[in-house]
């Protein structure tokens, strides 16, 4: 597994003239991500005009690894939404520039716009409040909308607080569309898999059991509504104490948690909706993102 070292630093900056690497932030996925800039006496005029931009590097690739990361690429390209950051370029890399030999692992690499935010769970303590987490709630929805409503009909399916960004001035944007998937789709998962790709605190029942055929935009809204239960209540609904995966993961399927009514004392209105995102059966959330919108914006005026 690919991790942040000095030689892939070096290696980095051997492929890439004249790029200087500013930090290391986060881990995502099965990447490495970078925050750099490039040195305008070496490097593309089109690249150093970028300002700090996100280098992404992935190793040892499997068809199916490669087929997430090329999706990833083209709803970036097909989104062209402040939402959501904008891919630059992409790069394969098969040899060492330092050495002229053949790396042990090929390399894919792709640069896409930096975002000025900060991870939502770094700013948790900002949406204690009902009215905050439900304004939050409305404002992530309105980012979402464009793959729920994209002529693909696109579902995020990795919904959480470190794939959420907050801008200075409050604004969100939504990051790793890694594991995006089209609605109806055959996709790249194996179907004998005892779970679809996901991250298992913020899954939904259909996720952790493969369920292809119910993979939705409401597979979005319960996420969603794991976030904003955890937001006002301060605990996660679905998190064991064995904190395994397939623990946390049949939690998800088979776990009923307390109404944040009875666990925070949120109000009723408030309660009722993340309850409803949080139904077991897609066919029993929200019919519709209008109606849940709707019912944010009902619950909000009255709080």
């Amino acid at each position: 597994m690919i991790s942040d070292t000095s030689d892939l630093r070096e290696l980095m900056c051997a492929l890439l003239p004249g790029l200087a690497i500013s930090s290391a932030p986060s881990k995502s996925g099965q990447r490495v991500v970078y925050f750099c800039t490039f040195d305008a006496s070496k490097a593309p005029k089109s690249l150093v005009q970028k300002g700090e931009v996100v280098l992404k590097v992935s190793q040892c690739l499997s068809a199916q690894q490669i087929a997430y990361l090329e999706r990833e690429i083209d709803v970036l390209k097909s989104l062209k939404s402040d939402f959501y950051p904008e891919h630059y370029s992409k790069y394969t890399f098969t040899h060492d520039p330092r050495t002229r030999d053949i790396l042990a692992e090929r390399l894919f690499v792709t640069l896409e716009q930096r975002i000025d935010a900060v991870p939502l769970n770094d700013v948790v303590a900002n949406y204690k409040s009902p009215r905050q987490a439900l304004v939050l709630l409305s404002q992530l929805i309105e980012a979402l909308e464009p793959l729920w409503l994209h002529k693909q009909k696109l579902v995020h399916r990795d919904l959480k607080p470190a794939n959420i960004l907050i801008r200075p001035n409050g604004k969100v944007a939504i990051i790793d569309l890694g594991i995006v998937r089209e609605e109806g789709s055959v996709g790249v998962t194996n179907s004998f898999m005892v779970a679809g790709p996901c991250t298992p605190p913020y899954a939904s029942p259909e996720q952790a059991t493969n369920d292809k055929r119910n993979i939705s935009f409401k597979s979005d809204f319960f996420s969603l509504g794991i976030i904003v239960y955890e937001l006002i209540s301060g605990v996660s609904p679905f998190l064991t104490e064995k904190k395994d995966a397939m623990s946390v993961l049949h939690s998800v399927v088979n776990h009923s948690p307390r109404t944040l009514l009875d666990v925070s004392g949120a109000p009723d209105s408030v309660s009722a909706i993340v309850e409803k995102m949080m139904q077991k059966e897609p066919y029993r959330r929200h019919r519709t993102v209008d109606i849940l919108k709707t019912e944010i914006k009902n619950a909000i005026a009255t709080l």
